[in-house]
Order: C-alpha cells, then sequence, then structure tokens
C-alpha cells in the first residue's frame, strides 16, 4: 500500500482541478471536492462551493500566497461582494482541517496581503480507498464497540475486515461468532488501551486488501456529450419524447393545431415520416408515451373532460385497451416493470389528500398491489424509472419546486438520496448500463442536463441547455430530451369586463413569471429572464416599460412577497451548493438584506404580523420544513417561534394576526392565531396539491380549483363563513401554478404560456477515456 500512495504524492495539473470528482490529499485531511467533503480524524464536515473554489486556487498556487484580490476575483468574478466573503470561506476551511494551531499547519494568512497553502497536496486516484467507505467502516465499528464494551475492538475489527472483503460491495456480512468471541476473549487481556490501535488497525489491514484487489478498477470518468442535434423541427408542439429500447424509434405527443388537442406519433431517429400511434379522439390529449422493455407496446395517459386514464397500444398500431384512472395527471407518471406486465407508478391510496406512494399495477388484471420501501409520512414519491439492468428503482421525492432524486433496490426496502438540490426536477432517465441517471433541473436559473453516478457525488453539467425531460435507450448511447422554447408573459385580466381579455405589461423576448401585485396597487413584481439570468423586476401601473431591482449572478430567485408599505419585498435566492436564504429588496435603493441565518435553508418566506418579524420555511424539503415567526431578525434580539412542520405555502393575514399554510401529506388549508394559537383545518378543498395556487385575498383565500391545458377557474373561499364561490374562469393556459390579485379585487395578474414552441432534440452519451 506505501507504494501505491508513493506514487500519488504529486500536484494535481490544471485540467484535474476542473473535473467535478476531483478528490484530493491535503496535508492529513483528504478532500472529496464533488461532494464538497472533507474527511480527517474526526467526523466528516461539509463545506460550501465556495470555501471548496478558494481551496483550488490555493492549491493551483500551493505554496505561494495568492492575494485576496485575486481570490475575490476568481472565486467570486461578476459579483459585487464584500472582502468578508473570502475571510468566511477561509475560515470555513481551516474549521474543516481542525487548522487551529499556531503557527497554522494549513493555510496561513499573509496579513494585508492574502494567504498561502502549507500543507502538501496531492491526487487522491481510483486505487484509494474510496470516500465514504472508511467512514461507514469506522461508524460500524463504533456502534459495534458500545454495543460490546469487552469485546467491542475484535467485533470492528472482523466487521471491517469483512466488509472491505466483500466483492459484491453490499453490507458487511457477520463475523462467525465463535471467532469474534475467541478475538473477544485475547482481547480483554490487553487492556482498553488498545482499543483505539485495535480498529486503526483492522481498518488499515482492510483498506490494504481492498487496494490490492481494486488497483485495476479505475474510478468512473465523467460523461461526453457528442452529436448533439434536433430530431424534429416542425412549428408547433412536440412534447414528452420516448425511445425505444434498440435506440432506432422516438414516440412523442404533439399538438394538432386543428383540434387543439395533442396526439400521440412514431418515427425513426433518422429523417422519416411521422405515424399516428392511436385513434384522434378530437376530445381529449393522448400524452406520455413509455416503451415496453421489448419495445411492442406503449403506455399512453389520455386527458379529458377533468379525467386521466391509462391505455396500452402495440408499438406497430393497433387496438388500444384502457388499463383504468391514473387519479391525477400531473402526479400519476408511470415505468414499466422488467417482466412487462406491470406499471410502476404514484397514488394516493387513501384518497386526493394522502401521501403519493409507488405501488405496481398489473396492465392485465388492474391489480395495485402497493410497493414496500421506506416511506414516512408526508413523503411524496413520484415518477418511478426501473434501472436497464432490472435492480434498481430511481423515483422523485418532493412536490415540485423541492424535489430530489432517490433510489432503492427493485424489492424497495431503503432508499438512498442521490441529489441535494430540493429545486425543480423536469424528467430524469437512467442510462443504458444504470450507472447514472440523466435529469433537467433549473436549480442554476434555466433547464439543462447533468448527470449523476449511482455512486453518488456533484452531479456533473452536461452543457445541454433549454432542455427537459430525457430519456436514454436502454441498448445505445442515445438520449432524447425536450428542446423547450417555450415562453410566458405576464398578464392582466380584468375582472368586470365581460370579455376579461388579458392584457400583456412591460413586453419583452424573455419569460416572465411569479406575478406579485404590491399592497398600494402602483406597481407589480415579478421574476423574469429578459435580462439573461433570472432578476426581480418592477413595473408602474400605467407604464408599458420595467426595471430591474436585482443583479444577482449564477443564482436562481423565487417567491417574491411584498412588503406592506409596497416599499421592499422579499424573495429566496438560491446558489448551487451552498444553502437557500431569504433576502429583502429595497425598491429605492435596490440594496439587499439577508433575514435567514447563514447556514439556514429557506424555501420560501413572508412578512409576519408584527412590524420588522418574518414568517420562514426552513428544511431540505417541504416535507420536513419548520414554520418559524422571527421577530428582530438579524439582531441579537432575535427570537424565533415554531408555527408548524411540514409547510407547502404560507400566506399571513398581517391585520389580524393570522397565518394560512398547506400541510405536506395532510390534507387541507389551516390557520393559527398568532403568537400562540391553536391550529385550525378549514377546508380540505385546498391541500398541498394547490402548490403557490391559492393566496390570500383580502381577508379571503383565492384559488386556482381547476386548470387545463388551456383553461383555468379561479374560486374564492371564505375562512369564517365556510363559504365558497366562482370568481372566474378564464381561457388562459398557465406558465406555472400561481396568480396574483390587486387590492380592489378587480384586476388579477397571472403568468401566461405566450409562446408554445418545443422540439425533440437528441444526443449520444459516454464516458470519456480514463485519465
Amino acid at each position: 500500500m506505501n507504494a501505491n500512495l508513493q506514487l500519488l504524492r504529486r500536484l494535481p495539473s490544471a485540467e484535474q482541478l476542473k473535473l467535478q470528482n476531483l478528490r484530493l490529499r491535503v496535508g492529513d485531511c483528504a478532500v472529496d471536492v464533488g461532494a464538497l467533503r472533507v474527511i480527517g480524524d474526526g467526523e466528516p464536515s461539509r463545506v460550501t462551493s465556495r470555501a471548496i473554489a478558494v481551496l483550488l486556487e490555493l492549491v493551483r498556487h500551493a505554496g505561494n500566497t495568492v492575494g485576496r484580490e485575486d481570490l475575490l476575483e476568481a472565486v467570486w468574478k461578476d459579483r459585487v461582494t464584500t472582502p468578508d466573503v473570502l475571510t468566511q470561506a477561509v475560515k470555513e476551511l481551516r474549521r474543516a482541517f481542525a487548522d487551529d494551531d499556531k503557527p497554522a499547519r494549513y493555510i496561513e494568512t499573509i496579513p494585508k496581503v492574502g494567504y498561502r497553502l502549507l500543507a502538501d497536496v496531492s491526487v487522491i486516484e481510483a486505487d484509494e480507498i474510496p470516500f465514504g467507505r472508511i467512514d461507514h467502516l469506522a461508524l460500524r465499528a463504533e456502534n459495534e464497540s458500545w454495543a460490546e464494551p469487552n469485546g467491542g475492538e475484535a467485533t470492528a475489527f472482523a466487521l471491517a475486515a469483512s466488509a472491505l472483503a466483500s466483492d459484491d460491495g453490499n453490507a458487511p456480512a457477520e463475523a462467525p461468532a465463535a471467532t469474534m468471541r475467541q478475538a473477544g476473549a485475547e482481547q480483554r487481556t490487553a487492556g482498553k488501551w488498545f482499543a483505539p490501535l485495535a480498529v486503526l488497525l483492522a481498518l488499515a489491514l482492510a483498506a490494504a486488501a481492498y487496494v490490492a484487489r481494486t488497483a485495476h478498477a479505475p474510478s468512473p470518468p465523467p460523461w461526453r456529450v457528442s452529436n448533439l442535434r434536433a430530431v424534429t423541427s416542425d412549428p408547433g408542439m412536440e412534447l414528452r419524447p420516448h425511445i425505444s429500447p434498440d435506440g432506432t424509434r422516438v414516440a412523442f405527443g404533439k399538438l394538432v393545431q386543428s383540434t387543439g388537442f395533442d396526439r400521440l406519433y412514431i418515427r425513426a431517429m433518422e429523417p422519416s415520416q411521422l405515424v399516428a400511434l392511436a385513434p384522434n379522439t378530437e376530445v381529449a390529449h393522448d400524452m406520455q408515451p413509455m416503451w415496453s422493455p421489448d419495445g411492442s407496446r406503449i403506455a399512453f395517459s389520455r386527458l379529458g373532460k377533468g379525467k386521466c386514464t391509462l391505455f396500452v397500444v402495440p408499438s406497430l398500431g393497433g387496438r388500444e385497451r384502457e388499463i383504468g384512472d391514473c387519479q391525477d395527471f400531473f402526479t400519476s407518471d408511470y415505468d414499466w416493470a422488467p417482466d412487462g406486465k406491470q406499471l410502476i407508478t404514484a397514488l394516493r391510496m387513501d384518497g386526493r389528500q394522502s401521501d403519493l406512494t409507488l405501488l405496481l399495477w398489473n396492465v392485465e388484471t388492474g391489480a395495485r398491489q402497493p410497493l414496500r420501501y421506506e416511506h414516512a409520512k408526508g413523503d411524496q414519491d413520484l415518477e418511478a424509472r426501473y434501472s436497464p439492468d432490472g435492480r434498481w428503482i430511481a423515483f422523485r421525492r418532493g412536490i415540485s419546486p423541492y424535489s430530489d432524486l432517490f433510489v432503492m433496490h427493485a424489492g424497495g426496502g431503503a432508499v438512498r438520496q442521490l441529489t441535494h438540490l430540493s429545486g425543480r426536477i423536469r424528467g430524469y432517465a437512467w442510462v443504458a448500463d444504470s450507472s447514472a441517471l440523466v435529469f433537467s433541473t433549473d436549480h442554476q436559473g434555466k433547464p439543462e442536463l447533468y448527470a449523476v453516478d449511482m455512486a453518488g457525488g456533484a452531479p456533473q453539467r452536461l452543457g445541454v441547455e433549454s432542455a427537459r425531460f430525457p430519456d436514454a435507450a436502454r441498448g445505445s448511447n442515445t438520449v432524447v430530451y425536450e428542446i423547450s422554447r417555450t415562453t410566458t408573459d405576464v398578464v392582466e385580466v380584468d375582472l368586470d369586463a365581460a370579455a376579461k381579455e388579458p392584457r400583456k405589461l412591460a413586453a419583452s423576448t424573455g419569460s416572465d413569471f411569479t406575478p406579485v401585485a404590491s399592497p398600494d396597487g402602483t406597481r407589480v413584481a415579478f421574476l423574469s429572464t429578459r435580462s439573461g439570468a433570472v432578476q426581480l423586476w418592477v413595473s408602474e401601473r400605467g407604464k408599458e416599460d420595467a426595471y430591474a431591482v436585482t443583479e444577482y449572478r449564477d443564482a436562481t430567485l423565487s417567491n417574491p412577497v411584498w412588503r406592506g408599505d409596497s416599499a421592499a419585498l422579499l424573495v429566496g435566492v438560491h446558489r448551487d451548493g451552498e444553502p437557500s436564504r431569504l433576502a429583502e429588496i429595497d425598491i429605492a435603493s435596490r440594496r439587499e438584506r439577508v433575514v435567514s441565518g447563514k447556514d439556514e435553508n429557506v424555501l420560501f418566506g413572508a412578512y409576519g404580523a408584527q412590524p420588522g418579524s418574518v414568517v420562514l420555511a426552513i428544511g431540505a424539503s417541504s416535507n420536513g420544513a419548520r414554520l418559524l415567526q422571527r421577530t428582530r431578525a438579524g439582531t441579537p434580539q432575535q427570537a424565533d417561534e415554531v408555527l408548524a412542520q411540514g409547510v407547502q405555502h404560507v400566506e399571513v393575514d398581517a391585520a389580524r394576526s393570522l397565518v394560512y399554510y398547506t400541510h405536506t401529506g395532510t390534507a387541507g388549508l389551516f390557520r393559527r392565531a398568532l403568537p400562540s394559537g391553536e391550529e385550525q383545518r378549514l377546508t380540505q378543498t385546498i391541500t398541498s396539491l394547490t402548490l403557490n395556487g391559492w393566496h390570500l385575498v383580502g381577508g379571503k383565500i383565492w384559488y386556482i380549483s381547476a386548470a387545463d391545458l388551456h383553461s383555468m377557474t379561479l374560486r374564492e373561499f371564505d375562512p369564517d363563513t365556510r363559504s365558497d364561490r366562482l370568481v372566474a374562469q378564464l381561457a388562459i393556459e398557465l406558465g406555472e401554478f400561481n396568480f396574483s390579485v390587486g387590492p380592489d379585487l378587480k384586476r388579477v395578474y397571472l403568468p401566461r404560456v405566450s409562446v408554445e414552441d418545443s422540439d425533440i432534440g437528441a444526443f449520444e452519451l459516454q464516458r470519456s477515456s480514463a485519465r
């Protein structure tokens, strides 16, 4: 092992420093760049992406002083910052390296100049112990030592050796009981001082065995995209492509302009004619085709007259056969099981208001069987996909926009989280060899494709932009996806007008969305890509233009909320690799004030009932989010009160000191009085599935009760009388499930789909050549 390690004592090259899966030895610690982890003698430490970027700059100039201005320019380029951000990043690295000695052992401060990396640096190649493996063994050893005080050292030794000697990489087999008892008896005579040495020796010997066995098993190289091309280029919408198992044909939905409904078509990957898959109903949308594993059949969903139904049809054409009600078009995605006899999908087993749970659906008998796997109350699991080799099931946990990808064995059981985005995931697929997932997300501002390996680590950016709903062939390297050219705008609808024609606000060529009317009725704020990146914009009443009030870089924004005096807004700010924060933007000065804590991941927030207070949801996802009321934010007198757990959306009635919210996994709209009133369930009509499609308007709740592809219904619920009335039915296609109402209750602002255009793209995806 020493010979192997000796070969690795070399500095990383400039090209290696660009790799997302780079692993470094820095002094006595190991750094996993992709996972943002530093592993030393104690618990592994998580660090931010900015801290890692600072470390890589110091590594690039190892042994030499790097100026503060040079570091700020390299890591925070094109962002307005203060020198404090660099100071905090260095403090974070020192804490992770446990570099609290005087003089420093890792990072030296050169007063008034910059910083210098003192520790030795080398690249950790694939023949060293995989990250996480030693952590797992040390944890198991520690647990067993606690369980068996007098013989735990030998138990830890046996566990470590058996785990790393296992060829299949599964959980370590238990050592024979007799061997453990004998080793334990011998160990007790050696004294307690031998315990740490035994564990370390066990790990060292086991690691040596592992290195010897895996010396020729390199870690997976990064992915490479080639032959990027458009498969279709016709006007209109081609949607949700699915490629045949052999990679020669693609099925997709296409909007038929003459009927206004979507129909399914098949064509070869090479230029060819379109072939209609199912009869033209002219009364419903046929969507979401899914090839069976042998390519002989295609499952699809039909949406019409407020009902979603699942069908199966031969892929060469023929008579379709109804399978049953798919409950909810937006959540009941599906995939074929490897045997071709069942579909895996997500349903609410106890009615519309319960959790989304994965189940198997027999296409012949119609029988449904829940899958037994790790699922807690409030978990919303959907969009399951079997791996091509049939060994794994991937699925999405969390209702958009707070989703992540998870994986489990095909038979169910324990689950493992692959991504840590808590973001909007717009489709994903397994690669042909079942080693990774390709997925679409807009967590950096625009939808594009990424790949994440089954082994974990940071997702790799593939460089395919404006991309949604990828699908990969089982028998080739071809990936197809939807090229999105759809744009949205913000429109105003006068509810008193007979025609209720939408009027576009502040026209642009970008996409505008998430409108919010100011309390005084003089302004409408919205998010927009019109400047190239998502920023917060404001349109003044009576004017045709708009102006940006933020200039963020490498960030995506969400959920703007006006302050009561219409002078400022709260907005969520999300950056890759960093906790999401809640910021207040002053309209006049454009200044930002962060109201959340440094390590708090804020999903959304609103102004509280008390002056200077805020209500914010903190957590990795809406299911586990804590809803807090925070007073005197950012001051030494800051105080928090927990209002609820697992919250999807919140609205505050400041005049009456009431807070309204929906729970994930629990039916209904809830209310409680501030500061410490009891929680009340008001109605089961509005739920977490309504997402952000409900708002407090003049003391009442307005909500979207139904939304088809080209229309929506707006209703009003009175929380005091529990009455419900129709507000309006509008012929408009929503770009997102959201709206806002002016203070006069006569004008509603909506994100409307303005340009509908998408095509089918394709590319080849392969591993790069090993280094």
